[in-house]
């Protein structure tokens, strides 16, 4: 069965080492008016959210043996997957209503890849924005493009929640369709060899075992998902 471990954590593992980090600098919000703050201008600090896109992201800030770094992490928790991307240049309009931030991403094996992106965030009141998402690697980042959604933000890492509700339903239903096509698979086989084997779809002993093993791998993904999400790389 295909494991998302490496998909999930491995770009987050591998920052680590590019950054030579790792003492993390809390995350809350500063500014509570209808206009960014010029001293969001390095990342407004909080988690952005919207519950409708399954969708999180925020800036974070870390200590380095070379001074405070700032890294951008992306939680798409509907397919579910994780990318992470490092600033390079942030800006906010005249009238202080739209923030861009242009960045690039980081690799897998953490290294800093050379096409920039960019993405604005337009706030629409003290405590909405809009933000466009659109798909990349096989999974959504903000963008300046694609579709608009309402977010959000607050202190506290909705990746808990976000991995629970969201994650965790479409990686069941992700691992249950490997397992049964995978058992179907053995069973025509042995039926093509001529033996008498029960039809995994209509076996309880089978059913039982597919649903033990994909409660396994979500259980253990959806955990890692989490952990990825809020840098838990300690």
């Amino acid at each position: 069965m295909k494991q998302l471990d490496k998909k999930l954590i491995g770009t987050t593992l591998g920052v680590a080492s590019l950054l030579l980090t790792m003492t993390i600098i809390g995350t809350t919000p500063t500014h509570a008016a209808d206009t960014f703050a010029k001293n969001e201008i390095s990342g407004p600090k909080g988690y952005f959210k919207s519950d409708k896109a399954q969708f999180s992201f925020y800036w974070k800030y870390l200590k380095t043996n070379k001074g405070v770094q700032t890294i951008l992490i992306f939680g798409d928790f509907k397919q579910p997957q994780l990318q992470i991307g490092m600033p390079v240049l942030n800006t906010i309009s005249k009238d202080r209503k739209t923030f861009t931030s242009q960045y690039k991403f980081v690799s897998n094996k953490g290294k800093l890849l050379n096409q920039k992106f960019y993405f604005p965030i337009i706030k629409l009141s003290d405590a909405t924005y809009q933000i466009h998402l659109a798909y990349h690697n096989g999974a959504r980042v903000p963008s300046a493009t694609g579709k608009a959604y309402v977010f959000t933000k607050t202190s506290k890492s909705p990746a808990t929640t976000y991995a629970n509700k969201y994650s965790k339903p479409s990686l069941t239903k992700q691992y249950t369709a490997q397992l049964e096509k995978s058992a179907e698979k053995q069973y025509r086989q042995q039926r093509a060899k001529g033996k008498n084997v029960a039809n995994p779809a209509k076996n309880k002993t089978v059913q039982k075992k597919i649903k033990a093993k994909v409660n396994s791998a979500v259980k253990k993904n959806v955990k890692q998902l989490i952990k990825g999400f809020n840098y838990d790389v300690k």
